[in-house]
């Protein structure tokens, strides 16, 4: 019985490598890098998040002590002398509009999650067949902060969402100014691994969706050259 067992055991896998040598798996779909060379040596490639179609929604946070923002998709915590977090998730597109990997950004404040009491994100962009990059910065201004809406009463998380942010403002840098504080990319995996270099994160205003709320671009321009 143990014989005829291992037997069958056997002849199907064999007959599962021959179906997969006729039937391979679908691979995935990897899209050229866009990536512009800059005439000092390095390259630029930006990516691209649209606000709010590419935010990665949160499943119910039902019988949890950790407050949700529903309206935005992102977590939320904070302490009581002054110390927030929000961890939100993103779909990250190429500037050819191609959905080409995903990205969570992690913002805090009062040395929530750096040794600083200013507004510092991180950002972890993960590209499929590429590797990953970790970018850090400090923020221009408090991007945790929760801004009053008009949309239904809503409390939304991020300023960008609320179209009175704005102010007839098209773009707002996030990253702090000064070349001192600009973004740095902390390591890469992959094609990503052994790049050092700068980065900057732009919001772009785009106009006011059918519910209200203010609709625009998250951009991550990166600047990198190979350390090794």
């Amino acid at each position: 019985m143990s014989r005829l067992f291992f037997s069958a055991f056997i002849a199907g896998l064999l007959l599962a490598g021959l179906a997969a040598s006729f039937w391979p798996l679908p691979g995935h779909v990897r899209y050229l890098s866009v990536t512009t060379v800059l005439p000092d040596g390095g390259r630029q490639e930006d990516f691209i998040i649209r606000w709010p179609d590419d935010r990665i929604r949160r499943s119910s946070e039902t019988g949890t002590a950790l407050p949700a923002d529903a309206a935005t998709g992102a977590a939320v915590l904070e302490d009581s002398v002054g110390q927030r977090v929000s961890a939100e998730t993103f779909r990250v597109r190429d500037t050819a509009d191609n959905v080409i990997g995903v990205a969570s950004r992690l913002a805090g404040t009062g040395g929530a999650i750096a040794d600083t009491n200013r507004s510092v994100s991180n950002w972890l962009v993960v590209i499929p067949g590429r590797g990953a990059i970790f970018l850090s910065q400090p923020d221009a201004f408090d991007t945790t902060a929760r801004q009053p809406d008009d949309l239904d009463g809503m409390i939304t998380l991020s300023p960008m969402q609320n179209p009175a942010f704005w102010n007839n403002q098209q773009e707002q840098r996030i990253t702090a100014a000064t070349p001192r504080h600009a973004g740095r990319i902390l390591r890469g995996t992959g094609e990503f691994a052994g790049l050092a270099g700068s980065f900057s994160e732009t919001w772009k205003f785009d106009g006011t969706g059918p519910e209200g709320g203010a609709q625009g671009r998250i951009i991550l321009s990166t600047l990198s050259e190979s350390i090794e």
